[in-house]
């Protein structure tokens, strides 16, 4: 049994010294642990399975690709004299998405000190961390630096992007920034679901999910195979998806769209419900209640931003048959 808490295999048998042996009926559950344990710890979980982080190396290996596609891109734009684009068509997509990193840290910051209320606490327990610590950790994290930033920075300066994006002059379509997200939802869906339910594709996802009652700073805690899977493919296939129907994205969209889509996933990951959720269960977008019952349960609301996908396919589970939540336990 590699991860007999896998969600593909429990209430089922598999093979353990030879012979056969009943996995668990249920999923992970939190350690119990006293009060004082609790006060005295800095850690907000512990599972019973933990996977390991590929160390130093993976990060030297996937710099190495990344300046080995640079070189190549721009052999490839010396040679056929293709001119490189503004490079301020860049910046104020990546600018858009730290502003709006202010105005969530900010609003959740206020929420969680003066204005959240017994009421909007998805968890039993609140959980309690060090704003600054968080604030740091999020900003140094190597998956923003190593593979976002790059992501974002290569395929828009080497012209890897439809030429349409490229236009900086064209109004926001309101439209086109919802088809990115829908597109983008779906594909997700199918790659979240996929993760879950085979065994050798979950240990890419395996870490995100040492978080089964997280937090806003949770959002983006992943592996180098999990960011890839389910943030840098995705977003280029929606790219090509819409391309290739027809769908002419602008700067401007393209730009909204990373901006709600970054500040809109942390806030999917909070730890408290927001005054808005009500409105946007009723029609189908996804909240941080219904996120936090992917992370509880495991085996439902895969999508992020929509939960239409998971309504169609029969995997949605709302918050309001659950009991409770688990309550956030310290290692």
């Amino acid at each position: 049994c590699p991860d007999p808490l896998h969600p593909a295999l429990l209430g089922k048998h598999c093979k353990k010294g030879g012979k056969m042996v009943p996995t668990p009926k249920t999923g992970p559950q939190p350690v119990e642990v006293s009060t004082k344990e609790s006060l005295s710890s800095k850690k907000a979980y512990q599972l019973k399975r933990k996977s390991k982080k590929g160390g130093m190396m993976q990060w030297v290996n996937l710099i190495s690709i990344e300046i080995g596609l640079v070189y190549f891109l721009y052999q490839r734009m010396e040679s056929q004299q293709i001119p490189f684009p503004d490079w301020w068509g860049l910046w104020l997509g990546i600018r858009g998405v730290l502003y709006g990193h202010v105005v969530v840290f900010t609003y959740h910051f206020i929420r969680k000190s003066y204005l959240h209320g017994t009421g909007s606490n998805i968890q039993q327990s609140e959980p309690n961390f060090s704003w600054s610590q968080e604030l740091i950790g999020h900003a140094t994290r190597a998956e923003a630096f190593f593979m976002l930033v790059p992501y974002l920075s290569i395929t828009w300066l080497f012209k890897l992007m439809p030429e349409s994006y490229y236009d900086l002059e064209a109004p926001v379509s309101v439209l086109n920034v919802f088809l990115q997200f829908a597109v983008y939802d779906l594909i997700t869906y199918i790659i979240h679901r996929v993760q879950h339910q085979v065994e050798t594709v979950y240990r890419t996802h395996k870490d995100h999910h040492a978080y089964i009652n997280p937090h806003l700073f949770n959002a983006y805690s992943g592996s180098v195979q999990d960011t890839t899977l389910l943030i840098l493919i995705p977003l280029y296939l929606t790219v090509l998806v819409l391309h290739l129907v027809g769908v002419d994205i602008h700067q401007k969209d393209y730009a909204w769209f990373g901006c709600t889509y970054a500040n809109y996933f942390m806030l999917i990951h909070s730890e408290y419900s927001n005054p808005w959720d009500g409105i946007f269960e009723a029609i189908g977008i996804g909240t941080a209640r219904d996120h936090n019952v992917h992370h509880s349960q495991l085996k439902f609301n895969f999508g992020h931003f929509f939960m239409w996908w998971d309504q169609i396919f029969g995997t949605y589970l709302s918050h309001t048959k659950i009991p409770s939540y688990r309550t956030y336990k310290a290692a």
